[in-house]
């Protein structure tokens, strides 16, 4: 009898002990990585100039809506908050936080994902950010430099289990972008804000491709928790029965042709903020796909 119990404690010992290394390495991994150094210096800028506030508003607080991770105020809010993903707070972007950090420091947080520190951050989507253009990126840190200041503490980031597992799998890659872009990656050429094809893909690469991916097809969303929705596909492969006026009901109203109501993550209260001049380019650009 004896023998059979410590045989079983030695049978439970192995599995057991294979989690703990488990574990123990899954923490190592994610730790190393999240303390890596990025000696990125390919942002630099011109102090002289100023950047266009009314661009960098509507970038802020329609185009790549950042008040949904950032707070309305722009102060931080909270991203998620629970034991799988783990806890993931905006960062305050208002000059109370921001009035010691350069113009330089700000645009290598939002462009590659890095900051003041030089250490990766995360859930910045800096995937979708690296393809603004020099003057959108400027636009963006005149707006940030001129909104009230606010005091408030930032709040935390810390990885949940479910959210380590998908990282080092490459299941949501995107939780850490610093470590997918291309650092030295020039500035895209921003075409004219007009109903175009070029805009329409200048805003698709800069605003969709998080959620929808660099091709817009679609599925999990990287780094999303385990309840969040699929992205659409945004080709014609699901769009082809679309018109234009079923696109814009969608992204004005947040309901499909086919009787669908779209869920969060899609942002239909900053969608529905689009103007025609977006929403025609975006239509115009997603035909081509």
């Amino acid at each position: 009898m004896h023998k059979f119990v410590k045989w079983g404690l030695v049978g439970l010992s192995i599995p057991i002990g294979s989690l703990l290394l488990g574990a123990t390495w899954l923490n190592l991994n994610i730790s190393q990585r999240l303390a890596k150094d990025y000696n990125t210096t390919t942002v630099h800028w011109n102090h002289s100039e100023t950047g266009d506030l009314q661009i960098g508003e509507r970038i802020v607080r329609v185009r790549n809506g950042c008040i949904d991770c950032h707070g309305n105020n722009l102060a931080g809010a909270k991203i998620m908050d629970n034991p799988a993903m783990g806890k993931m707070y905006g960062s305050n972007l208002t000059p109370a936080s921001l009035k010691d950090w350069s113009d330089t420091e700000i645009a290598r947080a939002i462009r590659h994902g890095i900051g003041r520190d030089g250490k990766p951050l995360v859930l910045m989507p800096s995937h979708d950010y690296i393809n603004f253009s020099e003057s959108d990126l400027k636009a963006v840190i005149a707006y940030l430099r001129s909104i009230p200041a606010v005091t408030q503490d930032n709040g935390p980031i810390a990885l949940g289990p479910v959210a380590k597992v998908l990282l080092v799998t490459g299941k949501a890659a995107t939780l850490v972008p610093a470590e997918i872009i291309n650092h030295q990656q020039p500035f895209l050429n921003k075409p004219a804000e007009a109903p175009t094809i070029a805009f329409g893909k200048y805003l698709a690469q800069t605003a969709c491709i998080g959620c929808h991916g660099p091709e817009l097809k679609g599925g999990p969303i990287p780094g999303g928790p385990p309840d969040w929705p699929e992205a659409s596909n945004l080709t014609q492969q699901n769009l082809g029965p679309w018109n234009k006026e079923a696109f814009v009901t969608a992204m004005r109203k947040g309901t499909t042709p086919d009787g669908r109501t779209l869920r969060a993550p899609m942002p239909i209260p900053l969608t529905a903020k689009m103007d025609d001049t977006e929403l025609n380019a975006l239509w115009l650009y997603l035909k081509t796909l």
